[in-house]
């Protein structure tokens, strides 16, 4: 049997899905690589990772590659707390501006390329850059930050005269749906060989999730340690967050895979291959 290999994302909105295994409470047998989302998702399509949480929109663009693991997901019914744009202008006053994008995130920029377009029907040129707000929005009028330093980014100027954006808020807005920004996975190949250990793993990342939901305090003091930020915004996020893939959200991602499609963000529009929901084992 091979030894897995299991990818770890360094945000802490992962945190509460691997509390299990970052605590000592669930023995997974693995050699876990920790990265940045875009980092692990490289790694991923290349077949040094077996398991990782995924982008939606690189789900999308292989999808034909891995199964979905069950009912493990990051997302959010309504705002996420963790993905803004930040611009001195509201965004129907964007058109023809330009929005500076961080390296490493897909499924945001996705979306955020879908609400410009479609929802606020504005149309904006792409800048990419490091995630530095100061940097970027000395270069755009725009700036796109993802992850813990889009909650450092919140943080430092909820008070200033920035239009701050939560594009969770928007997405629930516009469509009423809910957005999954991330799925794990695991490669097809790997799978199919070894049916029982995706069984077995799929089954204590569930178990690790469990624990996980139910230590929100004590992840948002973590979080307000060794982040800086206030812990009252580190619990809210976590309360925010939501880390299922039921029916209701398979809907809201496949509205989200819809509208990338048609906007040909993606060349076709995938279907969702949930493991042990009619695939062929061993």
């Amino acid at each position: 049997m091979e030894k897995l290999q299991l990818g770890i994302v360094e945000y802490i909105n992962c945190w509460p899905v691997h509390y299990g295994v970052d605590y000592k409470k669930i023995d997974i047998n693995a050699d876990i690589t920790a990265g940045p989302p875009a980092e692990l998702n490289e790694m991923f399509l290349r077949g040094e990772i077996d398991i990782t949480p995924i982008s939606a929109i690189e789900y999308a663009r292989n999808f034909d590659d891995c199964y979905i693991l069950p009912d493990l997901a990051i997302a959010s019914d309504g705002p996420v707390g963790s993905l803004f744009l930040f611009s001195e202008l509201e965004i129907e006053e964007l058109n023809g501006k330009v929005v500076a994008l961080p390296k490493d995130s897909r499924t945001t920029v996705a979306l955020l390329k879908i609400l410009l377009k479609r929802y606020y029907q504005v149309d904006v040129e792409y800048i990419t850059c490091e995630q530095d707000l100061d940097h970027m929005l000395d270069v755009a009028d725009a700036a796109l930050l993802i992850g813990d330093p889009a909650l450092d980014g919140y943080v430092e100027n909820l008070n200033s005269n920035l239009n701050i954006t939560d594009l969770g808020r928007a997405w629930k807005g516009f469509t009423g749906l809910k957005m999954v920004y991330a799925i794990w996975v695991i490669r097809k190949e790997f799978a199919e060989k070894n049916p029982e250990l995706v069984d077995e793993i799929s089954d204590k990342l569930l178990k690790s999730k469990k624990l996980g939901l139910q230590e929100f305090e004590l992840l948002a003091d973590r979080a307000a340690k060794e982040m800086d930020i206030p812990r009252e915004i580190a619990l809210r996020y976590f309360e925010s967050l939501r880390y299922d893939f039921n029916e209701s959200y398979q809907e809201g991602v496949m509205k989200y895979f819809t509208d990338a499609y048609e906007l040909e963000l993606v060349e076709e529009k995938p279907e969702l291959n949930i493991w042990g929901e009619g695939n062929e084992r061993g």
